[in-house]
């Protein structure tokens, strides 16, 4: 079995492809580093088949394993969320007044998945990639000028508030109360929330 990791070989005892991402694992780790690409003879590993990693031998086959430093990569998903949801403004304002005015309805509720699937993935990134730090994100200390004097599980409760209304909307059909939502309320949270995530991304690499 040829086991690169970083484009370096390494030994492997076990010739499985479990066998293979533990003893990468482990190096990464040792150098302050995570895993996050696995390719077996060409084709990239996802989901499942990395849950799942078969402990069957695979003695002739080829593994690469990519590492990023975990700081860098957290950082990176924060800035790329929070550009993602600043980008939403402007459609969180097309959406509420498509709404309002009873045009294309169809086309605006395929634009609402669109944005809400940002959203999200806004409350996944920040949890987690702080979790993959050992971090509590409740920690940070948003600036006053960003939160008004709120903490950070405020902000969390909020959001989940008006998200929650937004599929309370949905479900009833309440196409006013939805264009409320999305145009009067979430659209400035994009903002806020946009600020939050670059401001947790920067706070990743301060002394």
């Amino acid at each position: 079995m040829n086991v690169l990791l970083d484009m370096n070989p390494i030994e492997v005892v076990d010739e499985s492809l479990a066998g293979a991402m533990s003893a990468a694992v482990e190096l990464a780790e040792q150098q302050g580093r995570t895993i996050i690409e696995v390719v077996l003879d060409g084709q990239p590993l996802v989901g499942e088949q990395l849950d799942n990693a078969s402990t069957s031998p695979i003695p002739d086959s080829n593994i690469t394993f990519v590492s990023a430093d975990p700081v860098q990569l957290v950082q990176q998903s924060l800035f790329d969320a929070a550009e993602a949801l600043a980008s939403t403004r402007k459609a969180h304002t097309e959406i509420a007044e498509q709404l309002q005015a009873g045009e294309d309805a169809p086309k605006a509720l395929t634009q609402l998945g669109e944005t809400l699937a940002v959203w999200q993935g806004v409350q996944d990134v920040l949890a987690r990639g702080y979790g993959l730090l050992n971090l509590d994100p409740n920690s940070l200390a948003i600036p006053e000028d960003i939160a008004a004097g709120k903490n950070l599980p405020t902000l969390f409760a909020e959001l989940g508030e008006q998200l929650r209304e937004v599929r309370r909307s949905l479900e009833d059909h309440d196409l006013a109360s939805l264009a409320d939502a999305v145009g009067y309320e979430l659209e400035p949270m994009a903002e806020q929330w946009s600020r939050i995530l670059a401001f947790s991304a920067d706070a990743l690499t301060q002394p």
